[in-house]
């Protein structure tokens, strides 16, 4: 449902198709980032982020939080790979992860702020949950998705057409596609070029700013904020 007024869109035109059915009054403003946290207490791991290995992080989101869906064949999958594994459970226990033992190359958190973890990460492997994959791709960060509830599908279309991932459409992966997905993107450059081409430009928007200063239009104007009044 789209508001005949004024739609914010929290992206870059870039991760959306070429269209021609886009209606006036849809604005794109960039990706709505988080603020950096006033305090973080830094896992006693963290140095091992600067050891030179790539970092894998692969997150069950907030909602759909079940951990046997991504996290534990990532954890499997990555088990005997030469990468650091970080892991954040979506506020659900550490305890709670169904895998015994944990790989020695794995490090599992209940959560971990995006400002602070993305900019060390070279792949993420998510549910395709669409403030997390624009923060990802803001970090230049390259994609594996695997979702098929709520907008994720979409989200996770889009990943794939855009080039900046693997979209393994299927909400449950196996271990062997995680690890062939993830090999296949830190072996090939280019998905890497065109994560950062979108953190090129998303560093172009300020979407707290522009999403003001057009409500603020239509505030004044009381019409339709299009693209091109």
């Amino acid at each position: 449902m789209v508001s005949p007024y004024l739609y914010l869109v929290g992206t870059i035109p870039d991760f959306e198709y070429p269209r021609n059915d886009l209606p006036a009054q849809i604005h794109f403003v960039g990706p709505i980032l988080p603020d950096p946290p006033d305090d973080f207490d830094l896992p006693s791991w963290w140095a091992d982020l600067e050891k030179g290995y790539p970092v894998v992080h692969v997150t069950q989101g907030t909602v759909a939080t079940e951990s046997n869906d991504l996290i534990v064949p990532t954890l499997s999958a990555l088990a005997e790979a030469e990468v650091l594994v970080v892991a954040t459970t979506g506020g659900k226990p550490v305890e709670a992860i169904n895998l015994s033992p944990i790989p020695a190359n794995a490090r599992i958190e209940t959560f971990i702020p995006y400002f602070r973890l993305l900019p060390h990460v070279d792949v993420m492997v998510t549910n395709g949950g669409y403030n997390g994959v624009q923060m990802a791709l803001a970090n230049g960060v390259a994609l594996v998705t695997a979702g098929q509830t709520e907008d994720k599908p979409e989200v996770c279309a889009r990943v794939e057409w855009a080039g900046v991932g693997i979209n393994l459409k299927t909400k449950t992966p196996t271990p062997k596609q995680i690890r062939a997905a993830v090999q296949q993107l830190l072996s090939n450059p280019q998905y890497k070029a065109r994560s950062q081409f979108f953190q090129t430009q998303m560093q172009q928007y300020n979407a707290p700013v522009r999403a003001a200063e057009l409500l603020e239009q239509l505030a004044t104007s009381k019409q339709p904020i299009t693209t091109n009044a």
